[in-house]
């Protein structure tokens, strides 16, 4: 059969006929011993993954009732690909390079799925009572009585209510038509889902109508003339999302609280290779992504701006004052300013003077207010369910740590109500060739639709809306309000009785860090967490006197998927997010140009997938103890 030449959805409607239940892995406040999964806002949904395995399941048994090959899931080293000559009486004209016909649409370990799937949602009032409590008992086999101990209470939903839960699939277009008929032949075989069915639990009637997705209109974009152009990212989550983050210790691995510019990268790339013949990149794909100066892809964070490492607020009631807490300062201009005149530098909470500790994380500058930004995890289980027994396979039970979609409950002051399921949005950019910023603009907005991992089981479904980015003001504006502050904080240190503090020369200027940055020392091959005066002296080329002051930075560790290789990157020492370096100079003039090109391209190596975003003195640096007071007094 020939392939499909366009992607086809379907919108699959699953009416409940008795009453659900799909085990969560979360504790319940119905007290039940098994409570039935729900979204962060309430709602009652039937996961993608749970119907994909049953679908999988359901096409397993009509095609091995065909006497057709299938590979014997869910075990990774029983499954394809399958050599044809290795297998024996089986009809295997469906074999494809290898894989048999399911894995050829389910996927497999080591060929990805032509099917996804999004959870399907019961989408009614959350306030409105959903669930039901029912309970059930333990027969003793001899005296024919309830067992001792064996009363346990089950949480389903309202029975008989005939509750319709709905989502989207969508079908790759290399899906040919045999592949549709099988998957119609499937969804038909599914009569229950979910546990206890066969106690009468989960039966469902599934019904599936072609269906357009929504499109959203794409902002103009206005083209710079420099030869690059500054794109904004604003990524709404349409349903949890994987990250990418490290599995340091057991089976669920570490949620970064953000989105990396590599998978957004990666998203693009593989949308422009769909459509090049046999996937070979051309002229316009290398300017993007292999060139020199290639397109760059930073990363989407839930606030606008990152808290540097010499932040520092209360520890009992650590928080910006705008969300109900002691507010957050900076530390850096008198601590470098009390080092210069020989004091120990031990500050406290303004507020009430209780002991202060280091902050870091994201926030955002509304109407003059900090406002710190966050996001929820959820811990997902998943477990993959053996063919013949019908019962969970054994070892095969995973978690998985994802970033929930919807905030559940924010209140920021007094004077502003709470929010309940309001759709999480990431901030990011994008630097683009001027030439082809249509192209990439067009295919963020309509294109890339998931990011990161479990994309076929409802994972990462995400929409992305471009236009251009406002520059930030100008690095000389800020290095000379930075130096305005620094040197009057130096007068009034120099003021004080018994205090040699000598008189302010030359400029001073910090670096920090954006993201995580790869840096590598002078060498040329170790990989450092500092960034000095020579290794910045030798990306800018400029060699004009320059010299580190004091650093405020930690280490931390990367890796990343190779999706085109199908191996795990290298494993990398990074200089954590929020870093500061600060630096000095006599000729703060001649290092102004090279320092905005270093804010544009960034600093050390993978730049292209999101590392080393640089801010040249941090507007925050100038949010001291002093100006803390006043915001606080202005508010009240």
């Amino acid at each position: 059969m020939n392939a499909q030449t366009t992607n086809k959805h379907w919108k699959i409607t699953a009416t409940i006929d008795t009453a659900l239940c799909i085990g969560d892995s979360g504790s319940s406040d119905t007290g039940a011993d098994k409570a039935t999964i729900k979204t962060t806002d309430g709602k009652l949904y039937i996961p993608a993954s749970t119907l994909k395995g049953i679908w999988r399941h359901a096409c397993e048994a009509i095609k091995r009732s065909e006497r057709h090959f299938v590979c014997n899931a869910p075990r990774a080293d029983n499954m394809c690909p399958h050599k044809k000559d290795d297998i024996h009486n089986q009809n295997t004209d469906a074999m494809v390079d290898d894989y048999c016909i399911i894995c050829q649409i389910f996927g497999s370990p080591k060929a990805e799925s032509n099917i996804f799937i999004s959870d399907l949602i019961h989408k009614t009032d959350p306030e409105l009572q959903t669930t039901a409590i029912r309970s059930g008992v333990t027969i003793n086999r001899n005296r024919r009585v309830a067992e001792d101990q064996r009363l346990y209470f089950t949480e389903t939903s309202i029975p008989n209510a005939k509750f319709e839960f709905s989502g989207d699939v969508s079908l790759s277009k290399d899906i040919t038509e045999e592949q549709i008929e099988l998957l119609n032949a499937g969804l038909k075989y599914i009569h229950a889902i979910g546990s206890g069915k066969t106690r009468g639990l989960g039966w469902i009637s599934i019904t599936k109508q072609d269906h357009t997705p929504d499109t959203h209109t794409a902002k103009p974009i206005e083209i710079n003339a420099d030869g690059f152009t500054e794109l904004s990212l604003k990524v709404t989550l349409k349903s949890p999302i994987l990250t990418g983050g490290r599995k340091p210790t057991g089976q669920a691995s570490e949620a970064l609280n953000y989105i990396r510019g590599g998978l957004i990268r990666g998203a693009v790339a593989n949308a422009l290779l769909t459509e090049l013949e046999n996937r070979k990149p051309d002229a316009e794909f290398r300017k993007i992504f292999t060139e020199d100066d290639a397109s760059i892809f930073r990363n989407c964070t839930p606030g606008t701006e990152v808290l540097p490492a010499t932040a520092v607020s209360c520890k009992d009631f650590a928080g910006f004052i705008a969300d109900g807490k002691h507010g957050i300062f900076d530390t850096l201009l008198e601590r470098i300013v009390s080092e210069k005149a020989g004091w120990m530098y031990q500050p406290n909470c303004p507020q009430c003077g209780g002991r202060i500790e280091a902050q870091s994380g994201f926030y955002e500058v509304k109407n003059g207010s900090h406002k710190e930004k966050r996001l929820n995890t959820r811990l997902l289980t998943r477990v993959a369910i053996n063919r013949q027994r019908k019962v969970a396979e054994e070892g095969l039970l995973y978690h998985l740590n994802a970033i929930d979609p919807v905030i559940l409950k924010t209140k920021n002051s007094e004077s502003e109500e709470s929010v309940k399921g309001k759709k999480v949005v990431l901030h990011g950019s994008v630097r683009v060739p001027s030439v082809l910023v249509d192209k990439v603009a067009q295919t963020l907005q309509q294109k890339v639709i998931r990011l990161g991992g479990g994309s076929s089981r409802g994972l990462g479904q995400v929409s992305i809306t471009v236009e251009n980015k406002k520059p930030p003001k100008p690095v000389n504006k800020r290095i000379t309000h930075f130096n305005g502050k620094f040197k009057t904080l130096w007068q009034a240190y120099a003021s004080l009785p018994n205090t040699d503090i000598g008189e302010c020369k030359g400029d001073y200027f910090t670096v920090n860090l954006q993201s995580e940055a790869i840096l590598t020392a002078s060498d040329g091959w170790q990989r450092t967490m500092v960034l000095t005066a020579q290794m910045l002296q030798d990306m800018t080329r400029c060699d004009t006197e320059l010299t580190l002051v004091r650093s405020f930075a930690s280490y931390g560790y990367a890796g990343g998927w190779n999706a085109v290789w199908g191996l795990p990157k290298d494993t990398e020492l990074v200089t954590n997010m929020g870093s500061v370096f600060v630096f000095h100079t006599s000729d703060i003039d001649a290092w102004i140009p090279a320092l905005q090109g270093l804010e544009d391209t960034g600093i050390g190596n993978r730049r292209e997938e999101g590392y080393g975003q640089i801010t040249i003195c941090d507007p925050f640096h100038l949010h001291t103890r002093e100006k803390l007071n006043k915001n606080k007094e202005d508010i009240e």
